[in-house]
C-alpha cells in the first residue's frame, strides 16, 4: 500500500478527531489529528526524490529536474484528485496541507538537501506549539488545522507549492 493511499485511508478513519497538545503559548490546545497525516506523503516524496543516480543525470540530455516536477505536480493532483472521488473533506484538507509541506520542504531542498524533510516536521510543530487559538477557530498563518472551506490555506497551499518547485526547478544540480 503506498504512503499516500494509506495516508487518505487513515484521513477517512480518523475523520475530524483532535487531541490536546501543549502550546507554549495557549497553555494547552486542541489540535486536529489529521495535521500530521501528510508527513507520509511529503517523506515518500523526498525519498523518491533522493534516490537517484547522479552519473547518469549529469550525463542526461534532457533535465531531471523537469522530470521531478512533474512527477510532484501529477502525484499530488492525483491524490487531490482521489480524495474529492471519495468526497471526504478530511482527506482533501489533508492533501492540500501534504500540498503547502512539500512546497516547504522543496523550498529548502537547495539549502538542506536530505535534511529539507524535517522542514515540515518543524512546521507542525510551529503550529502546535505556537498557535494561540485552537482548533475549529486556528490562526490563520497556521494552514494546516484550517477547513477545507478556507479559501487562504488553499491559495497558501497552492502558492508554497509552485515556489517550491519553482525553486526545485531553478536550484543548481546537486554534485555527486
Amino acid at each position: 500500500m503506498s504512503a499516500s493511499t494509506a495516508t487518505g485511508a487513515v484521513a477517512v478513519w480518523i475523520g475530524g478527531s483532535s487531541v490536546l497538545l501543549p502550546s507554549l503559548l495557549a497553555g494547552s490546545q486542541q489540535t486536529v489529528l489529521t495535521v500530521f497525516l501528510p508527513i507520509p506523503v511529503v517523506a515518500s516524496l523526498a525519498l523518491s526524490l533522493d534516490s537517484r543516480l547522479a552519473a547518469f543525470e549529469a550525463a542526461a540530455f534532457r533535465s531531471p529536474r523537469t522530470h521531478e516536477v512533474l512527477f510532484v505536480a501529477t502525484f499530488l493532483a492525483a491524490c487531490l484528485a482521489a480524495s474529492a472521488a471519495v468526497a471526504s473533506t478530511v482527506a482533501v484538507a489533508t492533501f492540500r496541507n501534504a500540498a503547502f509541506l512539500t512546497g516547504l520542504m522543496l523550498a529548502a531542498r537547495p539549502w538542506a538537501r536530505q535534511a529539507s524533510v524535517i522542514a515540515p516536521v518543524l512546521w507542525i510543530a510551529v503550529v502546535v506549539f505556537f498557535s494561540r487559538t485552537p482548533y475549529p477557530d486556528p490562526d490563520w498563518w497556521t494552514v494546516l488545522p484550517e477547513p477545507v472551506s478556507a479559501p487562504h490555506a488553499a491559495l497558501t497551499a497552492v502558492a508554497t507549492l509552485a515556489t517550491g518547485l519553482t525553486v526545485h526547478l531553478c536550484a543548481r544540480p546537486e554534485l555527486p
